[in-house]
């Protein structure tokens, strides 16, 4: 609640008050505060440099809370880059739960996961509050193969029109039903179904609610009018490891019937003092010949 706030407010104040008042008690004491205050120079100067970053933060976050006023207790809120944009599909949110001269409290919407924001960070944000923003717009696509004739695309923008009027509690109009991308290498139009919904973001559940609901009705639409776009089948590219496991099997086979050279030969043929070991000059296949003669299925030659 507000409560928090003017807690916030009344500290600010109170210590602008104690500050004046202690400098009217010590010049009632006829002790000047600037004689005082000059023979401390050195010390706060070097206390200057020590917290000044920390008090360019503090004075930013009390600008933040006091001029600006982003959000109130309870606001459900989205932080990002003032540079990037934000997505249309809306932006991950945080709920408001208390605010300090010093620290914002939120808790993560999806998650509950609680945390402690300073508000000098916040200063440089851009903070979209859902509380604050009009009725939410809902966009829903949809996409339908490009064989599809035009006039079953009207159809279907009609029951999906008529749908959207039979539920006047969730949605105030449809705003628009249009085609975004034509991929015509691939196969498919996509459209964009364009809706405003009777509540704002702040209320998330019940928009994404509605929109579940249409995106299943438009779903069964499409497959009853026979426009459901259905992928082609992809050619399978073969990955790195899988051509290496090739690779190392045809050199197996390679291996297998290449007759061995006296250095390769295991314990037991080196026992057998009578077995004629090939020469260099007998005829061998090679391994590229092996490689090329497997992928042709011809039979192996010898060169």
């Amino acid at each position: 609640n507000s409560n928090q706030i003017d807690a916030a407010y009344e500290s600010l104040l109170n210590f602008v008050f104690y500050f004046f008042l202690g400098l009217i008690v010590l010049a009632i004491m006829e002790i000047y505060p600037l004689t005082a205050f000059l023979s401390l120079t050195g010390v706060i100067l070097g206390f200057a440099f020590i917290f000044g970053p920390a008090s360019s933060k503090y004075f930013e976050g009390l600008m933040l809370v006091f001029l600006r006023e982003p959000y109130d207790i309870g606001d459900r809120i989205a932080l990002s880059d003032v540079e990037e944009d934000t997505k249309s599909s809306g932006s991950s949110t945080w709920f408001v739960e208390g605010v300090t001269l010093f620290t914002t409290t939120v808790r993560y919407a999806t998650t509950n996961e609680v945390a402690s924001l300073a508000n000098g960070s916040l200063a440089n944000s851009r903070i979209i509050n859902a509380a604050r923003s009009p009725k939410a717009n809902v966009q829903v696509y949809m996409k339908f193969s490009v064989n599809v004739p035009y006039q079953r695309v009207l159809v279907f923008r009609k029951d999906v029109e008529a749908f959207v009027k039979a539920l006047p509690r969730e949605w105030i109009s449809l705003n628009a039903i249009r085609a975004t991308r034509v991929e015509t290498e691939l196969g498919y139009i996509e459209y964009m179904i364009a809706l405003t919904h009777r509540k704002s973001f702040q209320e998330l559940g019940a928009v994404l609610q509605s929109k579940a609901d249409v995106t299943g009705y438009c779903l069964e639409v499409s497959k009853k009018l026979g426009i459901t776009f259905e992928a082609p089948p992809m050619p399978v590219t073969l990955g790195l490891d899988q051509i290496t496991a090739e690779l190392l099997f045809l050199r197996r086979e390679f291996d297998s019937i290449r007759p061995k050279t006296g250095d390769e030969k295991d314990d037991s043929s080196e026992e057998k003092e009578t077995e004629i070991l090939p020469t260099e000059s007998e005829d061998q296949p090679d391994l590229q010949t092996f490689i090329d003669s497997f992928a042709s299925k011809k039979p192996i030659t010898k060169k």
